[in-house]
């Protein structure tokens, strides 16, 4: 068989052929060139539209609490025969006899409850016109209901009064939708904006008690102190033959949805971020909670990783996470620094894994208390089930201008509120 040699040539086209072939080529690189066109719009009226829904979101909460202010200011410049027409003989003015100190900016980021994270810091301050001499003696308590006002609240115009006669009903957080009534909650908005909070007593220096384990907002006004007692615990006796306290396992119920376990498994730094935080501390951009004398850098990163385990995302993020293709950054405030971080199911791809700053969180103690046998409580329960494979990932520690001009009644109108 004898071999021959093939040539193979490119064959271009002449007369009609051409034209129609070039316009082909031409039409493809408009189609291209169209649709690239329009990501880049469609990229641009994303942002452009974000940009004005946060504007809108910052607005409101302006106005809201512009009212908020004018609402308080009209109830005290009442007239006396008004007031004594539209209030109860029951109702009660209260003194604030101090003030909070903490690292919760504002309200996002601030733990529902102070037990998750335990090794947050602060102090309550309390007024000039209050002795100090009225808190001889805590230091032989553990632990201290604190009664406080919902200073941050924004729906203050309405009160969350009941309507025609009926109750208020809201979604709570972490009730799947389940819709219940206002006081079946621990919701800040309520008849009256008042909250009871259960902090550690760390010590005391004069007019300042330190406390940890604490859910409060920086600034929030308060209004009693009360030591925690054993008889506080549902269930709690005392056995005389023992001569020691005793506790009923179990003796507290609570719907099912108020003891779903949803604490995100794992809370990582980029080296990058670990180091701005080192920095902010050095620089006193935590203080007086968290400083170099006082162990104030390994400290900061424990509280950040406890509050970040709680995913303080809003309700409607909360159990999402973030993709190899598209990261969605949040961001909270943490005294005078922003945190920003993503939730995902993959590896941060940013720093490698040697540079990873983490700790393994603490197991969730079991509670000791039992479910609702409600039906649907139960269902809402099940469904909403722990994402053990998600993590947070912190990108960025950054230091924040906090401008006094931009506070109102002590809460910066920056960011989520």
């Amino acid at each position: 068989m004898s071999s021959r040699n093939i040539t193979v040539t490119s064959v271009v086209p002449v007369g009609t052929s051409w034209w129609l072939w070039s316009s082909g080529i031409f039409g493809l690189a408009v189609a291209t060139t169209a649709t690239v066109t329009w990501r880049v719009a469609a990229r641009s009226q994303r942002a452009y539209l974000e940009e004005q829904r946060l504007a809108e979101r910052t607005g409101r909460i302006r106005a809201e609490i512009k009212l908020r202010t004018l609402v308080k200011e009209s109830q005290r410049n009442v007239h006396p025969k008004e007031k004594e027409s539209s209030s109860s003989a029951h109702d009660l003015q209260l003194k604030c006899i101090g003030t909070v100190v903490s690292p919760y900016t504002k309200r996002m980021g601030t733990p529902r409850q102070g037990s998750l994270v335990p090794s947050s810091r602060g102090y309550i301050q309390l007024s000039p016109t209050i002795s100090p001499e009225t808190m001889e003696g805590m230091e032989g308590y553990s632990h201290l209901w604190v009664l406080f006002g919902f200073h941050a609240n924004t729906n203050y115009a309405t009160g969350g009064e009941s309507k025609k006669g009926g109750s208020t009903k809201i979604c709570p957080p972490r009730g799947g939708g389940k819709k219940v009534g206002q006081l079946a909650t621990r919701s800040p908005h309520r008849p009256n904006p008042l909250g009871l909070s259960l902090v550690a007593i760390e010590g005391r220096d004069g007019r300042t008690l330190h406390i940890r384990a604490l859910d409060l907002v920086h600034g929030t006004p308060v209004y009693d102190i009360k030591p925690c007692v054993p008889w506080d615990i549902p269930g709690y006796h005392y056995n005389s033959s023992e001569q020691e306290p005793q506790t009923i396992p179990k003796a507290l119920r609570v719907p099912s949805w108020v003891g779903q376990d949803d604490a995100l498994q794992r809370v990582e730094f980029s080296q990058s971020a670990f180091q701005s935080l080192k920095s902010c501390v050095k620089d006193g951009l935590l203080q007086p909670l968290y400083t170099v004398e006082n162990d104030g850098i390994a400290a900061a990163q424990n509280t950040l990783q406890e509050i970040l385990a709680q995913d303080p995302r809003a309700s409607t993020q909360r159990g999402t996470t973030s993709t190899t293709t598209r990261q969605e950054t949040y961001k909270v405030l943490f005294c005078q620094v922003e945190i920003q971080f993503i939730v995902t199911n993959h590896p941060h791809l940013d720093d490698d894994d040697d540079n990873k700053i983490h700790d393994s969180l603490n197991p969730t103690i079991q509670p000791v208390f039992t479910y609702d046998d409600d039906d649907d409580d139960n269902k809402i329960h099940d469904s909403l089930n722990p994402n053990n494979s998600a993590s947070v990932h912190v990108v960025s520690v950054t230091p924040v201008n906090l401008d006094p001009a931009s506070f109102v009644e002590g809460i910066p109108l920056m960011g989520n509120n």
